[in-house]
């Protein structure tokens, strides 16, 4: 057998390229890249198939690359710009066209050179290196108004973001009447004026920011107001409204993540985790698998479990872990963390719920650090492991700070402990 045989199993350049192009139009760009990679070694000396082959392997590493980026923005808009940066960068190195190149160059830099100006010696970074921090998620019309509308705005973009809702909304409220056909700015004036608890008048600044849209237009600020929207009729109760704009933003943004998680957690909240379910399929099913959908897995496991398919929800959960630890973020998601000690306990593995909760004592979810580190200590105490129970009860005492019920009955549990055999 030849070389080429020994390596591909004796495919041939047909049904190699029939097998590339299948995975091609179902959507799977990753394996299809891989396939058409395979036809090429094999096209050599047919200069047709072999361009052909080749423009649609740099097609599938666009697709790939686009979907890096809408990733990128996802996670910026989740704040967590370290993955984001890696997603571009990643963007940057799959991409056959010099224009998306270039679009994810664009967003690097922005996110880069405030983060430069972050990084200088005794220097906290300024209004507007932390504006620019945040602009790498807008869209190049969004970020144009902005700019044109001045340093105001700008500042009152980054105190929404610290969570100074009031000073921003002073602003914004104060801006408003001077600009020049604004759209973005009824936006960012919405949420604000939500965030200060004026349901009514946000609610009216966004669906006159929507109505100022053409289609296709807003991107991640079309997304996340149908979202906000949708919030507001479910506290209200008006599930059908909820309903509504959820399938709205699905309809604005169908390849991204976020659209599927919200109609789905609301669906779990409304008692219905099947739906929830076919829901969130539908999410990985339209996502490619390039864009590491992990929160997607994470709410598919929750679904489940809400649904009382505790097999498959332990499935999906500890995917997301071993996705996690595989990208080196040791800590897990903490919801989908604890639902799935929770689940181990239930199947009678109390020490892989140790594990879990053992993680989230050491990780960054400080409002819930006492909780885990008690959970570890009744499943320790449960084990046989008594000092290593004692150590973290001391530290759940530590972490229970002016509560004081709370700490009186942490101490309760170190004192039997103290009289229990070692």
């Amino acid at each position: 057998m030849s070389l080429l045989g020994k390596l591909f199993g004796g495919r041939t350049l047909e049904s190699e390229r029939a097998r590339a192009d299948a995975l091609f139009a179902n959507g799977e760009f990753g394996a299809a890249k891989l396939a058409y990679e395979k036809a090429e070694d094999l096209s050599k000396g047919d200069g047709d198939a072999r361009t052909y082959v080749i423009a649609r392997k740099d097609e599938c590493r666009d697709a790939l690359a686009r979907g890096r980026i809408e990733q990128a923005e996802m996670l910026l808009g989740l704040g967590d710009v370290t993955l984001a940066v890696e997603d571009l960068r990643g963007a940057i190195d799959t991409a056959a066209s010099p224009a998306i190149v270039h679009e994810a160059e664009d967003k690097l830099a922005r996110i880069e050179r405030a983060a430069a100006q972050q990084q200088l010696e005794g220097a906290l970074p300024g209004a507007e290196d932390r504006f620019e921090l945040l602009a790498g998620s807008f869209e190049d019309d969004q970020y144009a108004e902005y700019k044109a509308l001045g340093v105001r705005v700008e500042e009152a973009i980054v105190l929404m973001h610290d969570g100074e809702i009031a000073a921003a909304r002073v602003i914004l409220e104060d801006e408003l009447p001077k600009a020049d056909g604004p759209r973005y700015l009824w936006f960012e004036l919405g949420r604000a004026r939500l965030a200060d608890g004026a349901a009514e008048a946000g609610s009216l600044a966004l669906r006159t920011f929507l109505g100022k849209l053409h289609a296709e237009e807003g991107g991640d600020a079309r997304l996340i107001a149908h979202m906000e929207l949708g919030q507001v009729a479910q506290e209200l109760g008006d599930a059908d409204a909820a309903v509504q704009q959820y399938e709205a933003a699905l309809e604005a943004m169908p390849n991204d993540p976020r659209p599927y998680l919200a109609l789905s957690m609301f669906l779990r909240k409304q008692g219905t985790p099947e739906e929830a379910i076919e829901v969130v399929q539908a999410g990985l099913d339209a996502l490619d698998e390039s864009q590491s959908p992990w929160r997607l897995w994470q709410e598919l496991g929750l679904a489940h479990a809400d649904a009382g398919q505790d097999e498959r929800a332990v499935s999906w959960l500890e995917r997301v872990i071993d996705f996690l630890v595989g990208r080196q973020h040791v800590e897990p998601a903490p919801e989908g963390a604890v639902r799935l000690a929770q689940l181990y306990e239930q199947q009678g593995k109390p020490a892989r719920a140790l594990d879990l909760y053992s993680i989230l004592a050491r990780g960054s979810d400080l409002p819930n650090l006492c909780s885990y580190h008690s959970e570890a200590a009744r499943l320790m105490t449960d084990l046989g492991l008594a000092r290593e129970a004692r150590r973290m009860l001391q530290r759940a005492s530590e972490l229970a700070g002016g509560d004081a019920e709370l700490k009186s009955s942490i101490e309760a549990r170190l004192a039997a402990l103290a009289e229990s055999p070692s």
